[in-house]
């Protein structure tokens, strides 16, 4: 295409303008054509042979047969000769709110195309159905987001209220909105100028919204949470809990060894009968010894600590959103797999110390 090419924004208004220039000049051309220019694009062989086969039906009273036929022929070509057919045949089967509105749009349509005898066969048909119309008026409480269907079609709320022509017979009346559950109802409507006033009532909360899925942990059907997932948010939750506890725990025992190394030391080198004149004898060698091996155990549970403090952390961060119940309430109150077991242990090897997690996830 021309206009794909074309990237430069005043290029592209004059190509623009020229586009709109040649819709309107086929338009001008095309006006006499009516309705029938409408569809242009269609299959004007099959709509022919549609339209032929839909009037030898209806002249057999064929009419449920050749209704249809005329339908697709009007969606291929749109015609009024055509339409004006469709509405004597729908008229024939008592869809009388069909005919009517067919009818209607069928005289418009004449109007513009100065055809005054299908205009005047048009009126006179209207004439004769709007008495014999048959309606329904829809009455609904609020609800947010409320969207009412008759037999599947959207009906707008500014119709809600007012009497709307239904052919008749039995029609299905839907309400929905989201978070709410749906109602409906079958409505039978009569055939001669009956009015059917439906009353829809204020939806109620649907059961899924009222209570969440997951948040009664088995009634969900067995998988819920803590009970047959145990890579659930609920369990890394817990385990960072009591991982982040425990490094807490090991982080004070470091923090009171480091005192107490600091103070067996100082004592050691400022006592003149275990150290003096800086030379410590072997009972001030033996506690400066045991200060260090202090110090030694507080470096490693100060480590140990904070190490687990920040895996505790990165779990609870990670593990998602909360939930009613967790994994650990869940199982520990069943007795079930779920449940959560974990504990830290330090690690203390020749080159230093670590933090190993021991448990059941």
């Amino acid at each position: 295409m021309i206009l794909s090419r074309l990237h430069a924004p005043r290029a592209l208004r004059r190509a623009r303008l020229a586009l709109a220039s040649v819709v309107l000049a086929s338009a001008a051309l095309l006006a006499p054509a009516s309705a029938v220019a409408q569809g242009a694009g269609g299959d004007p062989t099959l709509a022919q042979t549609l339209f032929e086969e839909g009037r030898r039906l209806m002249e057999a009273k064929s009419y449920a047969e050749a209704c249809p036929k005329l339908a697709e022929s009007q969606r291929l070509r749109p015609g009024t000769g055509t339409l004006l057919n469709l509405a004597l045949c729908n008229e024939a089967l008592g869809r009388t709110a069909t005919a009517w509105g067919q009818f209607k749009e069928a005289l418009f349509a004449s109007k513009k195309e100065g055809n005054a005898a299908r205009e005047t066969f048009a009126q006179e048909h209207i004439n004769a159905l709007e008495p014999r119309l048959s309606k329904i008026q829809l009455n609904a409480e609020s609800t947010p987001g409320l969207l009412i269907r008759i037999d599947g079609h959207d009906i707008p709320a500014a119709a809600l209220g007012t009497p709307i022509p239904i052919d008749p017979g039995a029609h299905e009346v839907e309400a929905t909105a989201s978070g709410y559950a749906v109602w409906s109802t079958t409505v039978q409507v009569g055939e001669n100028a009956d009015l059917k006033a439906i009353a829809i009532p204020k939806l109620q909360p649907a059961p899924a919204a009222a209570a969440p899925a997951g948040a009664q942990g088995p009634a969900a059907g067995g998988g819920g949470v803590g009970e047959g997932s145990a890579g659930g948010g609920g369990g890394l939750r817990t385990a960072g809990f009591v991982i982040g506890g425990a490094g807490a725990a090991v982080l004070g025992v470091g923090a009171v060894f480091g005192i107490l190394a600091a103070g067996q030391a100082s004592d050691a080198e400022d006592d003149p009968t275990l150290c003096p004149g800086k030379q410590c004898s072997p009972r001030g060698r033996e506690e400066i010894d045991a200060a260090e091996t202090k110090a030694l155990v507080s470096t490693i549970g100060i480590g140990v600590g904070v190490a687990a403090l920040g895996a505790g952390a990165i779990l609870v961060l990670t593990s998602g959103p909360s939930t009613t119940e967790g994994a650990g309430a869940a199982g520990a109150r069943r007795g079930s797999p779920g449940r959560v077991q974990a504990r830290v242990v330090p690690l203390i090897g020749a080159d230093g110390g670590g933090v190993g997690v021991v448990g059941r996830f």
